[in-house]
Order: C-alpha cells, then structure tokens, then sequence
C-alpha cells in the first residue's frame, strides 16, 4: 500500500486530541536509572499474559516502542496504561507497540489482570522470574522506556503525573519524526 503521507498528518492531531482528552495526574516523568538514551534496548522474550504468546523485543523493530513496567497495585500505572492503548489504537500496531511488563504481581493478580484486560490491543507481558525489570534496573513504577524503529532508547521516564502526557506526546511526536534508516526501510 502506497503511503501518500495523509496518515503522517493525522497521528499529531490525534496525539493532541488524547492529550487534552486525560486530566491532571499526580506526579512528573523524570529521567531514571536503567538503559540510557541512545544506547541498544536490552533484548528480551516474554510470555503475553493475554494470549499466551511468545513476545520478542527484537521482534518488533521498524516500529516505534514503548516498553512500560507496571503491576496491579500500582495506582499511577492503572492510570497510565489506558493512555498507552489508546496510544497505540490512534497510531496503529504497524508505527507504535506498547510491551507492558508485568512487575512483581502473584499469578492471582495476573489471573484477575488476564480478566479484565482481553480487549486490550497492547501486550502485557510477564516477568516471572524478574529478568527483564532487572536487565531495566527497574526500582519504581510505571517505568516506561521508548524504543524507536532501530532499537534505540530514545525516552527512559519514572513516574506518572501532571507533565507526563505532555512529555509522552512530545516524544512520540520526536521519535515518529525521527528518519528510517535506508536498511531498515529496504526490509
């Protein structure tokens, strides 16, 4: 399908109109341990809690990312992953995938989690045995990095609160303006 650059336009508009959509929340991203800006996302499979599927980080390049950490007990994360979904509904599977990671919950809490999140388009991934949180250095949650198309960190944020949908959407704007590499566009 030829990309006549229509759909480029839409998805800033479409970024606003959820931004305005959201209310104030009670923190503020910040910059945190764990992988740096401009280096390499850590690889990692994961079971999808919903589907049962094998996830793989590496899997998804091409498209923008964004990995997020959060568990059920978790207030700010049950505030920010719907903002996530809704994210990703607005750009499409095919530019922007949410890999929501599953932190510390029992398997009851992923029963109840597995429940109430069928309809959900974005993966929400377990993590057992805590592999993957600590190749992230995860400490606090929602912990959310944003990989871009190369598999490059381009955002590492720690918190949820009254700035965060702000710094989201500038970032997701910032990365989906960002070029492909010719070899990343060939494939």
């Amino acid at each position: 399908m030829e990309d006549t650059g229509k759909s480029n336009l839409l998805w800033p508009t479409a970024l606003a109109a959820l931004f305005f959509s959201f209310g104030s929340i009670s923190a503020v991203l910040a910059a945190s341990e764990g992988p740096e800006v401009g280096t390499i996302a850590p690889e990692f499979k994961a079971r999808s809690i919903t589907t049962g599927d094998t996830i793989e980080l590496n899997a998804q390049r091409g498209k923008l990312v964004i990995v997020t950490f959060w568990a059920s007990w978790c207030g700010p994360c049950r505030r920010e992953l719907p903002i996530l979904e809704r994210a990703q509904e607005i750009l499409g599977r095919d530019k922007l995938i949410v890999l929501a990671v599953n932190f510390r919950d029992s398997p009851m809490a992923a029963t109840a989690i597995r429940k109430g999140a069928k309809a959900w388009q974005m993966s929400l991934l377990e993590d057992r045995n805590g592999g993957i949180a600590s190749r992230y250095k995860i400490t606090a949650i929602p912990h959310l990095f944003m990989i871009d198309r190369n598999g490059k960190v381009v955002a590492n944020h720690t918190g949820y609160g009254d700035k965060s949908l702000e710094v989201l959407v500038a970032d997701i704007n910032n990365a989906m303006r960002e070029e492909v590499p010719v070899s990343v566009a060939a494939e």
